[in-house]
């Protein structure tokens, strides 16, 4: 490089210098006024949403009640009770509708939920889970609102098959006894979450 262009050189980087010493100031106090800006925007749309049970209480650490179990193509409608690891109690409680298993997932968050009911005896509040379809809705509310499944599988297990595995995703997972009559098989419903209303938004708060 030339004597010529070793002064251009320094010349530019000279002028740099001198815009940067100039504009930086402007430039960071723009920026820093934009970030403030933002930020205020976004506090001002969280606090004009209203605080949901879920924000107010974070993830649940048992199963909430009073909880209800809905499924229009089978017109089920019955209290999930939750049920216990002591056998006699949770024959006692079954014996009064649907059980939610204790130590599986709590409705609409990650995790296997699992709900058994008796078929035919008691109240029988799973006697037409078979009539199930993929694609059919099951409806879960709690105090926290109202959580939509939809049915994805239907099968007969062994009695032995452990349906209690817990998952990543927030599925359903209902078992009764078959056939009808009978304990050799367990019917099995999985149903993964589709949506969920907050009891905010439920009409009159329900």
């Amino acid at each position: 490089m030339g004597r010529k262009g070793t002064v251009t050189a320094v010349t530019l980087s000279a002028a740099v210098v001198v815009a940067l010493a100039i504009l930086g100031p402007y430039l960071y106090d723009r920026m820093r006024r934009s970030s403030a800006e933002a930020g205020r925007n976004t506090t001002e749309a969280d606090e004009s949403r209203p605080l949901t049970h879920d924000d107010l209480l974070g993830p649940p650490l048992s199963f909430e009640t009073p909880a209800f179990i809905r499924i229009p193509a089978a017109e089920i409608d019955e209290e999930v009770r939750e049920g216990s690891d002591i056998d006699g109690e949770l024959y006692t409680t079954l014996s009064m509708g649907p059980v939610h298993l204790t130590h599986t997932g709590f409705p609409g968050w990650p995790g296997n939920c699992v709900i058994s009911g008796h078929r035919t005896t008691c109240t029988r509040p799973f006697n037409r889970l078979d009539e199930l379809k993929p694609g059919d809705a099951i409806f879960i509310q709690n105090p926290r609102g109202v959580y939509e499944y939809q049915v994805s599988e239907l099968r007969y297990i062994d009695p032995s098959e452990n349906v209690t595995l817990q998952t990543e995703e927030p599925i359903l997972t209902l078992t009764t006894c078959a056939p009808e009559g009978d304990a050799t098989l367990r019917l099995v419903v999985r149903a993964a979450l589709k949506a969920f209303t907050p009891v905010e938004e439920m009409k009159g708060g329900e």
